[in-house]
């Protein structure tokens, strides 16, 4: 009841019920990487960018497909409006590692080129994190293995 409960929340963006619920799932739940990509998004909103990176980290390493072939409409992704939302709000979060690394964590969900700049930036910022380090390598070994462009000096 709970993951039906929480997908209901999540598609009418309310993202603190939403990740009430499905935290409730994942705990029984461990493996559902379907609620994993969800809760990552919750997270990203309701300022637990900690988790949120934890998760991500977890998806990107076992199946980043999971989380590159999400689709705005099928998998009812609220990420482009969240990263237009997120990207108006520059000016005062520019020098922020977190706000880039929010970028980077939305933007894998739509465009794998614009997720790893993000990063990259992220990681400018805060290089000595752990956390950035494992997603920029993975997206861009992802990238490399797939003859994608990414350019790590961006």
């Amino acid at each position: 009841m709970s993951e039906m409960l929480g997908n209901q929340y999540f598609m009418a963006r309310n993202y603190s019920a939403a990740q009430q619920q499905l935290e409730e799932v994942i705990l029984k739940d461990p493996l559902n990487k379907s609620v994993k990509k969800k809760l990552v998004v919750c997270y990203t909103q309701t300022g637990k960018i900690k988790e949120a990176i934890q998760y991500f980290n977890d998806l990107i390493s076992e199946d980043i497909e999971f989380i590159i072939n999400s689709h705005p409409i099928d998998d009812d992704c609220p990420c482009p409006e969240l990263v237009e939302k997120i990207e108006g709000q520059k000016l005062a979060n520019s020098d922020s590692a977190d706000y880039h690394l929010i970028l980077g964590i939305i933007w894998l969900y739509c465009d794998i080129n614009k997720s790893i700049e993000y990063f990259i930036k992220a990681k400018e910022i805060a290089p000595d994190d752990k956390n950035i380090d494992f997603a920029v390598n993975v997206i861009s070994d992802y990238l490399t293995k797939h003859t994608l462009h990414v350019d790590p000096s961006h």
